[in-house]
């Protein structure tokens, strides 16, 4: 029956969604000796609650009635309960008000077992909803932009017993490991920038001119400076993202990402830095990690947590990254050393430099593109294209070797 009704909440207002509903939420983050909650909490509502218009005003809430009224309405039996903030803020739709709590247990209690007590509206509206979500549980294995549902409090519902299980570190740092994974996986920009480098990286360049297949030994240096940089890259701004507060704006970084691809297109059609690939993917290694770091940063972990997180997703990214160079240097290689090679990395090279193109567009100006959609909707089916490319290529060295040895 519980899960029936977690379900069907799940269904009214989703909490992996912005704010969009009248609901209130409760966002918990589980840490080792303490628990940090934030309430979200529509105006209107508060308002009706407090029989008085509550100003939408941005920033700090220095009402001596509004703060009184939040700050006894949350406890948990036995343990110690402290405001650290209350504020307006503006996340999708309509400003919510957020109070954040510090929840601390007993010495010899566990931080995972508790039962929370929030009358927040819901004493005096008794048909508001309030969803209760675990936002970030490193220990037990939920690292994810997702929260997920606990359950909901309404009318003279109040209490609700969150009881997380055992802790386990190993949890955590599977579930960043996966997250990273899914995240290099699913970013096709990511991919698409590693993959045009990629394209001339069995070849030597002359002048102004890729000429003719550079050997294993060559290829193998490259990928590896490649792959290393990258790693250093991105590595070095995820972590000043968590630790130090390194970031900038969610839209300078994806034309940044969206740039990395277009000049590593532009490179895989006539050479632009050869020789310097490991330079160039590290320095367009920083534009990514501050996109990844957006997402650790936001996960609301404590200092070791947020350490070991960022271990196993750059562990994540990096099983991904290696998973593409070892499936699509086979092909590449083989290619490089038959007359066909040219067309197909200017194809490459013609495909990413037009997805860049088209993601540029959609990003400075905010606007959905077509030809945007339709390139990541057909690089879905990467795997499948990528097993054809191999198989042709394969095809095409025996021939090339057949007719040598003829």
């Amino acid at each position: 029956m519980k899960r029936l009704l977690l379900l069907l909440l799940s269904l009214i207002a989703s909490p992996a969604a912005a704010h969009l509903t009248p609901n209130s939420e409760i966002r918990l983050d589980f840490g080792t000796r303490a628990v940090e909650a934030e309430a979200i909490i529509p105006l209107p509502e508060l308002g009706f609650a407090l029989r008085r218009q509550v100003q939408a005003v941005l920033g700090p809430v220095n009402d001596p009635e509004i703060r009184a009224y939040v700050a006894e309405r949350l406890a948990v039996p036995g343990w110690r309960v402290r405001v650290e903030a209350i504020d307006i803020i503006h996340e999708a739709g309509p400003p919510d008000l957020r109070a954040r709590y510090r929840l601390e247990p007993p010495p010899d209690a566990s931080p995972r077992r508790f039962t929370l007590d929030y009358r927040v509206v819901i004493d005096r509206v008794p048909n508001h909803m309030v969803l209760v979500v675990a936002r970030n549980d490193f220990a037990g294995g939920h690292v994810s932009a997702e929260p997920k549902l606990l359950g909901a409090l309404q009318g003279t519902r109040t209490r609700l017993a969150v009881d997380r299980g055992g802790a386990s570190d190993w949890k955590g740092f599977a579930a960043a490991a996966q997250l990273g994974m899914h995240h290099i996986a699913e970013g096709h920009d990511h991919l698409l920038f590693l993959v045009a480098l990629l394209l001339p990286a069995p070849l030597l360049a002359k002048g102004r001119r890729w000429n003719g297949y550079a050997g294993l030994r060559h290829t193998g240096r490259g990928l590896i400076a490649v792959v290393t940089a990258f790693t250093i890259g991105h590595s070095l701004t995820l972590i000043g993202g968590a630790f130090l507060g390194w970031q900038l704006p969610v839209q300078p970084v994806e034309i940044g990402i969206a740039l990395s691809v277009l000049i590593s297109a532009v490179h895989a059609w006539r050479p632009l830095f050869a020789g310097r690939e490991a330079i160039v993917a590290g320095l367009f290694g920083l534009v990514h990690g501050l996109a990844f770091a957006t997402l650790i940063g936001h996960l609301g972990m404590e200092p070791a947590q947020k350490a070991k997180a960022i271990l196993g997703f750059n562990i994540g990214i990096e099983l991904i990254q290696l998973l593409v160079v070892a499936a699509v240097m086979p092909a590449l290689i083989m290619l490089a050393r038959t007359r066909f090679y040219p067309p197909v990395r200017m194809a490459g090279a013609a495909l990413a430099g037009t997805a860049a193109l088209a993601w540029l567009t959609e990003r400075l100006f905010q606007v959905e593109n077509p030809i945007a959609s339709a390139i990541d909707q057909g690089l879905s089916y990467a795997p499948w294209l990528l097993a054809l490319l191999t198989v042709a290529a394969a095809t095409a060295f025996m021939l090339g070797r057949k007719a040598h040895a003829a």
